[in-house]
C-alpha cells in the first residue's frame, strides 16, 4: 500500500547531515547540563524558523488541547514551547546515552510500578505500550545501563522504525554502541522477530513498543479512536502484537516534571492493563480494540496534564491509507 505525502514516515530529517548531532553530541560530553539547558533556545529557534510543518502540526495539535480542555490545559496555543521542550528532551537523550542520565532522575508514583517490578525481579516478562508523549528513551537507556530499580539484568527489546532519523541514530550508535543493540526495525516483524520477542520474554525480559503512530508500510491497518475529541487512527499492530504475546501489559508514560529545565526529573506513570487474551478469536479482536481505546484514553489524560511534551509533529489525526478501511476490516 502506497503512504501518504502527509504521513509521520515520509517527513525528512532537519538536517541533510549528521554533522549538527555531533557536534551536539561533542558539546554533550564536555558541558554540564545547566549549560546545555542554556543553549536548548538557540536549537529551538532554528528548528522553529526550519520546520514550517513542525509548527503546523504543533499548533493544530494544541488549538484541539485548547478546545477539548476549554483553555484548562492550555489558554492559547504555542508553538515554540512545544518546540522547545522537544529540543530539551534531544538534549536529554544525548545526555542519557553518553552516560550523564541516572535513575535518580526518574519518580516512581504509587501506581502499577510495584506490580511491574515484582514481575521483573521474578524473573517474569512483560510488554510495555509507550508514546511520543515524554522521554521514554530514557529509560530505555538506563535499562541498558542495568538501571531499572530490580535486582538483575534485564533484557529489553525495543520495536521500533529508526529509517526516518538515521542521522540521529547513526550518531547516537556511534557515541554508544548500545543504542542500536536492543532494537528491533518495525518493518522487520514477523515470524522469525516473534520468536525473538518471546526469548526476550521467556528471559525476564521486557518488550517496547509505541501506541501512537501508524504502520509506515499499512498505515490503514488501523483503529479509529476518539482523542481530543476528534477520531484519530492509533496503530493496529502495536495493540495486535500485546494479544499474540498474550502477556502481562503496562502503559507507561515517562513525562518530564514541571519547573525541572536545568536539572530534568521525569514522573514515570504505569497502569496496567486488565485486558486478557484468552479467548475465543472473534472476542479477541474486540479486546485488542478495547485495548486501544484505554491507552488513547489515558494518552489523551497525560496530554493535558504535559501539554507541550507531544512529539509527533505531524497531523495526527489525518486518515492514511484506503478509504473506508476501518478497525473490523484491518482486523480480519
Amino acid at each position: 500500500m502506497s503512504v501518504s505525502v502527509s504521513h509521520w514516515s515520509r517527513q525528512k530529517e532537519v538536517t541533510g547531515s549528521d554533522v549538527p548531532i555531533r557536534i551536539l553530541i561533542f558539546l554533550v560530553r564536555i558541558l554540564p547540563f545547566p549549560v546545555l539547558a542554556c543553549m536548548v533556545p538557540f536549537v529551538s529557534f532554528f528548528y522553529y524558523i526550519s520546520s514550517p510543518q513542525v509548527r503546523k502540526a504543533a499548533e493544530e495539535y494544541q488549538r484541539r488541547l485548547v478546545a477539548f480542555s476549554g483553555g484548562k490545559a492550555l489558554r492559547r496555543p504555542n508553538a515554540y514551547a512545544q518546540v522547545t521542550s522537544f529540543s530539551l528532551c534531544l538534549v536529554e537523550k544525548l545526555a542519557a546515552w553518553s552516560g550523564k542520565a541516572s535513575l535518580d532522575d526518574v519518580i516512581f508514583h504509587d501506581d502499577d510500578v510495584v506490580d511491574l517490578k515484582n514481575r521483573l525481579s521474578e524473573g517474569k516478562g512483560a510488554m510495555l505500550i509507550s508514546s511520543h508523549l515524554g522521554n521514554m528513551e530514557l529509560l530505555r537507556c538506563l535499562a541498558s545501563y542495568g538501571q531499572t530499580g530490580v535486582d538483575r539484568k534485564v533484557p529489553v527489546t525495543v520495536i521500533m522504525d529508526v529509517q526516518m532519523s538515521q542521522h540521529f541514530t547513526g550518531a547516537i550508535n556511534r557515541m554508544n554502541s548500545r543504542y542500536r543493540l536492543d532494537i528491533l526495525p518495525a518493518s522487520q516483524i514477523g515470524v522469525d522477530s516473534l520468536e525473538r520477542l518471546q526469548e526476550t520474554l521467556s528471559a525476564g525480559g521486557l518488550v517496547v513498543i509505541a501506541g501512537d503512530r501508524t504502520s509506515a508500510s499499512d498505515p490503514g491497518r488501523s483503529f479509529r479512536v476518539s482523542f481530543l475529541g476528534c477520531d484519530a487512527p492509533f496503530p493496529y499492530g502495536s495493540f495486535m502484537l500485546a494479544s499474540l504475546l498474550n502477556v502481562p501489559l503496562y502503559f507507561v508514560f515517562s513525562l518530564r516534571e514541571r519547573g525541572s529545565f536545568f536539572r530534568p526529573r521525569y514522573n514515570m506513570f504505569v497502569t496496567k492493563s486488565d485486558i486478557g487474551f484468552d479467548c475465543p478469536r472473534k472476542e479477541r479482536k474486540a479486546r485488542v480494540e478495547f485495548l486501544c481505546r484505554q491507552f488513547a484514553g489515558l494518552l489523551e489524560r497525560r496530554c493535558l496534564e504535559y501539554p507541550y511534551q507531544w512529539y509527533n509533529f505531524f497531523d495526527f489525526w489525518l486518515f492514511q491509507g484506503t478509504e473506508g478501511k476501518n478497525e473490523d476490516a484491518a482486523a480480519d
